[in-house]
């Protein structure tokens, strides 16, 4: 008994201050785990992540803001992703922009990935902010945009939740190269009865220059818009990206933004 007790106590104290080594007797002081490609040098192996074979296995996921730099490498769109608080981003997807274009619209096409600088958050009729539909109560009045869409109400949210100033939504710059004929670049938005004080505005990056900035809606007296943004990116140019901000409050206002996408002329 004295004896299982000693191993016990030794067993623990190497569990909590021992590093682990794979293929290796010596790991790094520095790291909790490293990994050698090789024992022999000469059978080499990787590291696979977690693979799931589409976007729908990958949403089943329980993540929260907590899990922050989750991976997975998902089948369906061949894309390596991380967990980033708010959504699934792309580190590096196998297919080209040349060859199948980037989409985002937040149902089953997710290839473009993006962050928000404020966190997303539903708090019912009274503040609302993130992925919603038209089922989702006065989000109804959101009448062009079809299935999931990024939908804002009250992003003031009475001092509770997001901000008195704008969020901004970046999404990841997409390197364009093998679009020899250029890309173009859109997306779709509505806005119902926006008042004074509710504006958003949208900026293109390209080859990591900011575009000038474009006004989308400038609010005044239950304003109602919607339509479509569709942008020429022309041949030669490297990568490309967009961010757009919002600022809104007050209940009864709503803003849905939906259909982002990049695709090859």
């Amino acid at each position: 008994m004295l004896r299982l007790l000693i191993f016990y106590f030794l067993f623990i104290s190497f569990q909590f201050n021992a590093q682990v080594g794979i293929n290796t007797t010596s790991p790094s002081p520095a790291s909790i785990l490293d990994i050698n490609s090789t024992q022999d040098n000469i059978h080499f192996g990787g590291l696979l992540p977690p693979r799931v074979p589409s976007i729908t296995n990958r949403n089943s996921i329980s993540t929260s803001f907590s899990d922050i730099g989750l991976l997975v490498f998902v089948d369906e769109v061949q894309c390596l992703q991380i967990w980033n608080g708010t959504t699934w981003e792309d580190i590096h997807c196998l297919n080209e922009v040349s060859l199948q274009g980037v989409f985002q619209n937040f149902d089953l096409n997710t290839s473009w990935g993006y962050s928000s600088d404020i966190p997303f958050f539903d708090n019912g009729n009274d503040g609302y902010f993130g992925i919603t539909n038209s089922a989702n109560g006065g989000f109804s009045n959101i009448s062009t945009l079809t299935n999931n869409f990024l939908g804002v109400l009250d992003l003031d949210d009475e001092g509770v939740n997001g901000t008195s100033g704008f969020a901004t939504i970046t999404f990841n710059t997409i390197d364009i190269t093998g679009a020899g004929s250029g890309v173009t670049l859109s997306f779709s938005y509505e806005f119902f009865e926006f008042d004074t004080g509710d504006d958003a505005f949208y900026t293109i990056t390209i080859d990591g220059v900011p575009q000038t900035e474009v006004q989308l809606i400038n609010g005044l007296a239950d304003l109602s818009i919607s339509g479509n943004v569709s942008v020429n990116i022309p041949p030669g140019s490297n990568s490309v990206g967009l961010s757009f901000r919002i600022r809104q409050d007050g209940a009864g206002d709503y803003a849905g933004f939906d259909n982002f996408a990049i695709v090859p002329n």
